[in-house]
């Protein structure tokens, strides 16, 4: 299973690494296309008789296909720079057309240099287009092919036309040719291929540091160190709205657990632990609060958006969902299965991270003393008292 995920993720990089390199080499490739063209006809207007037998100044329709190079290009450019969506399928698809269209002007060209006596230009210019293309197309197969294979036919087919013989060597020539772009197309593939690959193994890497930086290895959730910073982030941008945001704060801890682990075993209490992270996981809000393992047997859960009322609701699903997992615990004078502590403090204006969870931690430390198996909210007794106090919920 894990390894159909790495697949399919490798898949999608891929894929997505490939359209925009073929977006991006498509733009340059159109912009050589036009400026070629556009070389090409300056240069049968002031050179008629180094290219084609036309008299100086004048156009006529030998020069359409490079005009359709040019108005293509340049419509092909536009859309590309404009289109709200530059990957779609559409988009994908027109990339492939074009090519397509480019390549049969381009033969048509090629046609019209044999058919004038411009002979000695066609290889140079063919061979300078199935470069450009090559550098640019190579990441899409079908669309090097479209471009490609259109222009090598058209040199052999307008060989056999005007000269109505071909030799074995010219054969080789257009063969070797031949094998030559497309195995040149395959490495540059390859290497591509490989420059994903590695991409991908160092995100993974990233990804792997990222995790084992920010979360508690046994569990899964976010260690200290994760949770103080995402802890610190809500106190500041609450501190910032001037006392509009309000959160809160469960600290939670296995009763017993000391016993748990003498009783049943350290891998028993890793188990149970488990369990606990789990419970606490599926009773609080998705996507929105953050559970955290404090240490040891104690978690912690930041609540966004929740007022000390709030965090006792949710805290009852807390003890509601560990007590439907129902783990044995003969070794508690509290009751024979897992329970938890919870403690709970709203944060308040002025108030730091500290301060926050030293006030949950005092309410889990009464709940403890209360008995424990319950949760207990911290209320300053009054604005003189220094010493924090909790009151039993």
């Amino acid at each position: 299973m894990f390894r159909r995920k790495v697949c399919k993720a490798f898949d999608l990089r891929y894929e997505q690494t490939r359209q925009h390199a073929i977006i991006m080499s498509a733009n340059w490739f159109l912009w050589v296309n036009l400026l070629f063209s556009i070389v090409i006809l300056v240069r049968y207007y002031f050179h008629p008789r180094e290219s084609l037998s036309i008299p100086a100044g004048r156009m006529d329709f030998s020069h359409l296909p490079l005009f359709a190079v040019m108005v293509i290009s340049a419509a092909v450019l536009y859309i590309l720079k404009y289109s709200p969506d530059r990957l779609s399928r559409n988009i994908w698809t027109m990339l492939r057309v074009t090519m397509l269209i480019l390549s049969l002007n381009w033969c048509l060209v090629l046609f019209l240099l044999f058919s004038s006596g411009g002979r000695p230009v066609i290889f140079a210019l063919a061979s300078i287009l199935l470069l450009t293309g090559l550098i640019a197309l190579y990441v899409d197969a079908l669309a090097w092919f479209l471009f490609s294979v259109p222009l090598q036919a058209a040199i052999i087919i307008t060989s056999l036309v005007f000269t109505s013989y071909i030799t074995v060597v010219n054969v080789l020539a257009y063969i070797s040719l031949a094998l030559l772009v497309e195995s040149a197309r395959r490495m540059l593939n390859t290497w591509f291929v490989l420059a994903i690959h590695r991409e991908q193994e160092n995100n993974d890497l990233i990804q792997r540091l990222e995790i084992q930086a920010n979360c508690d290895p046994l569990t899964g959730l976010a260690n200290r160190r994760a949770f103080q910073v995402m802890l610190d982030k809500t106190v500041q941008r609450a501190s910032f709205q001037q006392g509009d945001s309000v959160f809160s704060m469960l600290m939670l801890d296995v009763d017993k657990f000391k016993n748990y682990n003498d009783f049943y075993g350290h891998q028993a209490g890793d188990s149970c632990l488990i369990q606990v992270a789990e419970s606490i996981e599926s009773a609080v809000r998705a996507n929105l609060d953050l559970v955290g393992r404090f240490g040891g047997e104690e978690f912690i859960v930041l609540l966004p958006q929740a007022s000390a009322t709030d965090a006792a609701d949710i805290a009852k699903r807390i003890q509601s969902a560990l007590s439907m997992r129902s783990i044995e615990h003969m070794a508690s004078d509290v009751t024979n299965k897992v329970t938890l502590s919870i403690g709970i403090a709203e944060w308040s204006v002025g108030m730091s991270a500290s301060q926050l969870i030293s006030r949950a931690d005092s309410a889990l430390y009464y709940a403890k003393n209360s008995g424990r198996n319950q949760y207990q909210i911290f209320y300053p007794a009054n604005d003189q008292q220094t010493e924090p106090t909790a009151k039993q919920a």
